[in-house]
């Protein structure tokens, strides 16, 4: 298997430790390096404490994480080398232009090298044979930037021998998940869209008509797969714990006419609730590993605490906590019992129909009431 390591990835990582405003990736001496800023000192240092060192899959593509001279980031273009999350309106640029000079601007290089000129002394953290590795992150300003590189190009034949692939050196990652050990008396193809749906967007479900507690679930991309695998995994479900693995398969098949099915596969790829169809989606930045407490959007004026929270009792969730965003009356918190709890009201919830125009949202939230 082939291990992704893309823009998108690297701000799923990222944003577990707080709102990521930029980030550039780019190519330098053979090695792919990043660097991402954070709105404040404190999420870039305990992004550095808690990921510097760690694997971003198992027992590959070791972060190496430092502090950046740079002040700020100038991002001049949105694309898979380089994103503001502060300004969704930057064209797209020329895909062909070199990602340093796209990422960064004219004459920014020189300034780009600083970060890394003293640290090709540094060792690899997957060992001297797949070269140096290292990185850029908080400048004199202070400014929060995390930058980090890892083996490129010059390190695949070292990497392949130890059955190990980096991004962009052979083909791509398999997008299909397989999940076991589900509750066949509760589990349908529309809860498995709906929970695997909260890390990226679901194409189709196949539940197996001869193992029904089992069931195959394609992805748009590789990475959501794995961002997948990584939360749900050992997960609590209708009171069952689930295993989340890779599938040898690269696509859910459809069945063929006259083909036994009983609405066990669903083909979702033209689904209204995908939550990351839109490049750069704010859904990229509140991306949590399952707890107790759910974030509620989308809530009309009209809908009163009350009102949600009996929406939520008469379906069998009771409620320990709700808050309104003090800010934002369309969103709240909402607080049940267990995380058990919470991913059945998230798979019940989602899409609850609230007033004539307006449908629920609901996802994990990282804060608790």
């Amino acid at each position: 298997m082939v291990y992704p390591v893309t823009l998108e990835v690297l701000c799923q990582i990222f944003t577990r430790y707080g709102k990521v405003l930029k980030i550039v990736t780019f190519t330098k001496n053979n090695t792919f390096q990043a660097l991402i800023q954070y709105p404040d000192v404190v999420t870039a240092q305990a992004a550095k404490l808690s990921l510097d060192g760690q694997n971003i899959y198992n027992s590959c593509c070791t972060l190496r994480i430092e502090y950046s001279k740079l002040t700020s980031l100038n991002v001049k273009y949105n694309n898979d080398k380089s994103r503001d999350y502060t300004n969704p309106n930057l064209p797209t640029g020329d895909p062909g232009l070199d990602a340093t000079l796209a990422g960064l601007g004219a004459g920014a290089p020189g300034v780009l090298a600083s970060p890394f000129a003293a640290m090709h002394g540094l060792g690899s953290p997957l060992t001297s044979p797949y070269g140096n590795s290292a990185v850029g992150g908080m400048g004199a300003a202070g400014m929060p930037l995390a930058g980090f590189q890892m083996p490129g190009a010059a390190a695949t034949t070292a990497l392949s021998a130890a059955g190990i692939r980096l991004a962009g050196t052979m083909g791509s990652a398999g997008c299909v998940l397989l999940v076991s050990n589900l509750n066949e008396e509760m589990v349908t193809p529309d809860a498995l869209f709906t929970l695997f749906g909260v890390y990226g967007d679901v194409q189709r479900v196949k539940i197996l008509y001869n193992k029904k507690d089992s069931a195959l679930i394609q992805m748009s991309e590789p990475h959501q797969a794995h961002l997948a695998m990584t939360h749900m995994d050992k997960l609590r479900v209708f009171g069952k714990q689930i295993r989340v693995m890779p599938s040898k398969h690269q696509t859910v098949q459809l069945p063929k006419e006259g083909q036994p099915d009983a609405g066990l596969t669903k083909d979702y790829s033209n689904s209204t609730l995908h939550r990351f169809k839109k490049p750069g989606s704010k859904n990229y930045q509140n991306i949590y590993p399952p707890s107790a407490t759910l974030h509620l959007s989308n809530i009309p004026p009209s809908v009163s605490e009350e009102e949600i929270k009996d929406a939520f009792t008469k379906n069998g969730f009771p409620v320990k906590a709700f808050k309104f965003f003090p800010k934002d009356r369309k969103m709240a918190l909402i607080q049940l019992p267990t995380v058990d709890d919470a991913v059945s009201a998230l798979i019940k919830m989602h899409n609850y129909q609230l007033s004539e125009s307006n449908h629920l949202r609901v996802s994990f939230s990282k804060s608790s009431i």
